[in-house]
């Protein structure tokens, strides 16, 4: 086997070796940043740093599995979290009160405890509000609210002024939920559990009553830290003897969770930045375009080869922006392109779905990133659809099926026990079927049908009614059950195009990059414009354009935003300026 020699940057070079105790490592989108950071491990190896005594942290289980595939198996690898719940446990002292991490069930009975014991709040959110939160579903979802709040105010605000979220109706009772987030931590801890916002809380107050083993310790993706991971992490400069921070403040744009681009001497005053500027995943043109971005950032990224200048294309409506991705995912994949080297773009997931929609009728298979294909689902859906066609044509010989065949079909498709009253209820739903004289509406009650067998046997994914709902289009062309489950066997085939929202592609990369809604509205989104958060939505706008390793694609159309009864017909602020425009192909 034949070994490839790997080079070096300079820049590279200059952290691999260094002996500065506190690093900071400023990495451009497409730097190497993990690849160095790999060979920085194995330097200290090299050097006779016992594997013990170096730890990896990173922000999330997906990044640990994909660093413990890059490095020794011998280095340690945590999550923040996994870290921290160490932390909290040494310090407990005997394993019988050692905390233990809550399951989602135990979270919610311990909830409901405290609903129980703040009853004179919990009136006082239904009197403001109309919410019973001591219903079950009430109850699930305010636990969901206090997890995804971190313990953070500031992330509480910012969820419920997000009218896309599913907590807006908190915005009136901020107060009144704070309350109770705080007698149910306190319920929580007397109960010896921990979750996972407490975790982190908990092991700042810890890490200075704790030896740690560590000597080295490197942290992956330091732009997305929040306020009390920053601290747990000055908790830590005090405590080893070397740091080495990795990130890219550029990238910053999870504030909607409490993660802020903070300048790391705020917390950490003898950190040394060196930087990480060559990006091997952006050509010149594409480098240009993420300067002009950024604007009067220090940062500057240089790219590593030439390509094509990256174009801004402007159409009269988003069906005339939906056609024109249909035929360029068709161009680049007559010219030999696999569809999975080819990502759309977006701000959010409306107009991802409306695509997907289109290049599924066009014979384009497309994998969502930020919503999971069910096959298994779909594929019964089709068996749905069978027996709403058996019922409309025995109907048109003025004839109907058996009820007990109806009935044994229905429960055959969902494979599970359900009521009698949901069978009632899509036994009617399958006579009306048989009057629907199209393809397509007989394919939306076999839809409404499933959905409605799925909710009752508790076989429910978040995301079945939009991914049932992306056939939708598709079924409009055909006839037959039969021709249908033909083209999808044909689409399973394919490699797929990626579609994803921009913060779902932080992280990712691909040949040629679509990047949908570069209009005033979308990117920035209207609710940042409103709540003045236009500098991450630049930083947003940064990832997306730094995805592409060859061309790059910009597309703005006019659209109405339905939920905002708004339109937006104005090309986004990011691409007007004119030194914007003398690094674009505008058409």
């Amino acid at each position: 086997m034949i070994v490839k020699k790997i080079q070096f940057t300079a820049e590279q070079l200059a952290i691999i070796n260094t002996t500065i105790p506190r690093v900071f490592v400023s990495a451009c989108a497409g730097s190497g940043k993990t690849h160095t950071l790999n060979a920085r491990v194995r330097r200290l190896l090299d050097r006779k740093e016992p594997a013990k005594d170096i730890l990896v942290l990173c922000f999330s289980n997906t990044a640990v599995g994909e660093l413990k595939k890059r490095l020794p198996e011998t280095i340690t690898v945590r999550t923040f979290h996994s870290f921290a719940l160490d932390l909290v446990r040494s310090t407990a002292g005997s394993s019988a009160t050692r905390p233990v991490l809550l399951s989602s069930q135990r979270s919610v009975a311990l909830l409901e405890k405290t609903l129980l014991a703040c009853a004179k709040t919990v009136r006082g959110v239904c009197e403001k509000t109309g919410i019973t939160l001591r219903t079950p579903f009430e109850t699930r979802r305010l636990a969901a609210f206090f997890k995804r709040c971190n313990g953070s105010d500031d992330v509480a605000r910012r969820l419920v002024d997000d009218g896309g979220s599913d907590f807006s109706d908190y915005a009136d009772v901020l107060a009144e939920l704070r309350v109770i987030r705080i007698t149910y931590e306190k319920r929580i801890e007397r109960a010896g559990g921990i979750d996972y916002p407490a975790m982190l809380r908990r092991a700042c107050s810890s890490i200075e009553n704790v030896s740690l083993p560590y000597t080295h310790v490197l942290v992956d993706e330091a732009q997305d830290m929040d306020a009390v991971q920053m601290q747990l992490l000055a908790g830590l400069a005090k405590r080893v003897r070397n740091l080495m921070i990795f990130g890219d403040p550029n990238q910053a744009v999870y504030s909607f969770i409490g993660g802020k681009a903070r300048d790391l001497r705020e917390v950490i005053r003898d950190v040394v930045t060196l930087p990480l500027s060559r990006s091997f995943r952006l050509t010149h043109e594409n480098a240009a375009l993420a300067n002009a971005i950024l604007g009067g950032s220090k940062r500057r990224t240089v790219g590593d080869r030439h390509g094509v200048t990256p174009s801004l294309t402007q159409y009269g409506s988003v069906i005339e922006q939906e056609d024109e991705v249909v035929k360029l995912i068709g161009e680049l994949k007559d010219s030999g392109v696999p569809g999975n080297h080819i990502a759309i773009l977006s701000r959010t997931k409306a107009p991802l779905r409306a695509v997907e929609q289109a290049l599924l009728a066009a014979g384009h298979e497309t994998n969502s990133v930020y919503s999971p294909r069910l096959p298994a689902h779909f594929d019964r859906v089709l068996d749905m659809l069978s027996v709403v066609q058996v019922c409309a044509s025995t109907a048109r010989v003025g004839l109907k099926p058996k009820r007990l065949w109806r009935t044994r079909r229905l429960r055959e498709i969902i494979g599970k026990d359900v009521r009698s009253t949901v069978l009632d209820d899509c036994l009617r739903m399958l006579a009306k079927s048989s009057r629907i004289p199209s393809f397509e509406g007989r394919y939306v009650m076999a839809t409404r049908i499933y959905l409605r067998l799925a909710r009752a046997s508790g076989d429910m994914p978040k995301n079945l009614a939009s991914e049932l709902g992306r056939w939708q289009a598709t079924s409009r062309r055909f006839r037959t059950v039969r021709a249908l489950r033909e083209h999808i066997a044909t689409l399973r085939m394919q490699a797929p195009v990626v579609t994803s929202s921009i913060h779902g592609a932080k992280g990712g990369e691909w040949d040629y990059v679509i990047v949908l809604g570069v209009t005033e509205g979308s990117i920035p989104f209207y609710r940042e414009i409103k709540r003045n958060e236009i500098v991450e939505e630049r930083r947003l706008f940064y990832v997306a354009v730094t995805r592409a390793r060859k061309q790059l694609h910009l597309l703005h159309a006019p659209f109405f935003h339905a939920p905002s009864r708004q339109k937006f017909v104005e090309l986004s602020r990011f691409v007007v300026p004119a030194y914007l425009q003398r690094v674009l192909t505008v058409e």
